[in-house]
């Protein structure tokens, strides 16, 4: 049976649909970051949507050169887009601002925003914290995202339904101590979800389960939006295994996946494709 439609992981919180209609990306990112590079501009193409989740740097810092290569058309939040706008010079014909929960169709993607909450971070002590340790990672961070980012947008999580009517939702970062059983519920009892994109991080193996468990998909595609740069803080982390271990035992029938760099499924049964070539030459 021919692929119809793939999902790849390209590191971080890179993500693409590839389907007959088009192709939509999530968080678009591929320099050279914390010491980690797994692709380039050109390997990503020439996609029809860019969905963008928030305004941390290693989200947004790429987006406005993907967008005006491509000549893509932008969904974010109101504040993403101006920002885009006024700061980054990408055409306002290309910006869709999108609210949460009134669904926008774009190019044969029919795509609702939603919100979740970013785990705590207190940015003031983790910028002095790396001084006192001679670790300029966070400061690093905090310094670009507030001046090369709208770090004030909402965080911002992406439900797609494709024309055959698969759908994927990308929950992003939203997996931690801060979401709700309420909160994943109502997102389980208002979108039908047959692929869930989850982030995970830290050593938040249950609140991954929870809303695995809430959503009841049928693939889950599991990836680490910050490895690297968790690494470099000198942050310990559970093993990838965790994660799909506990979320196994959740959802039982459900297929699940550990995606690294390149990693790439078939969108109806979750089967490893063989991945799009990166043209970073390995060291």
């Amino acid at each position: 049976m021919v692929c119809d439609t793939r999902i790849q992981y390209f590191g971080w919180s890179t993500l693409s649909i590839e389907a007959p209609n088009g192709v939509l990306f999530f968080d678009p990112f591929y320099r050279n970051y914390c010491g980690a590079k797994w692709f380039n501009l050109e390997d990503l193409g020439d996609p029809n949507v860019v969905c963008i989740t928030h305004g941390h740097e290693e989200h947004f810092r790429d987006c406005p050169e993907v967008l005006k290569q491509s000549g893509a058309k932008a969904v974010a939040t109101k504040a993403i887009c101006d920002y885009l706008k006024w700061r980054n010079g990408v055409a306002r014909r290309q910006l869709n601002p999108i609210s949460f929960d009134q669904p926008m169709e774009i190019d044969g993607f029919r795509i609702t925003a939603f919100p979740w909450q970013h785990r705590d971070i207190n940015v003031y002590v983790k910028v002095l914290k790396g001084l006192l340790k001679s670790n300029l990672t966070m400061p690093a961070w905090a310094i670009s995202s507030l001046i090369n980012g709208p770090f004030y947008s909402a965080f911002t999580g992406f439900h797609v339904e494709l024309p055959n009517g698969l759908t994927v939702l990308n929950y992003n970062e939203g997996f931690n101590t801060k979401m709700t059983d309420a909160e994943i519920t109502a997102l389980g009892t208002q979108f039908k979800t047959d692929v869930l994109l989850a982030g995970m991080q830290m050593h938040y193996m249950e609140d991954v389960a929870r809303g695995a468990a809430a959503l009841k998909p049928r693939i889950i595609l599991l990836y680490p939006p910050h490895e690297k740069f968790h690494e470099m803080m000198g942050a310990t982390m559970s093993p990838w295994e965790d994660f799909a271990e506990a979320v196994q035992d959740r959802v039982p029938d459900s297929v699940v996946v550990i995606a690294s760099p390149g990693t790439s499924i078939d969108a109806a049964t979750g089967d490893i494709l063989e991945p799009r070539a990166s043209s970073v030459v390995p060291p």
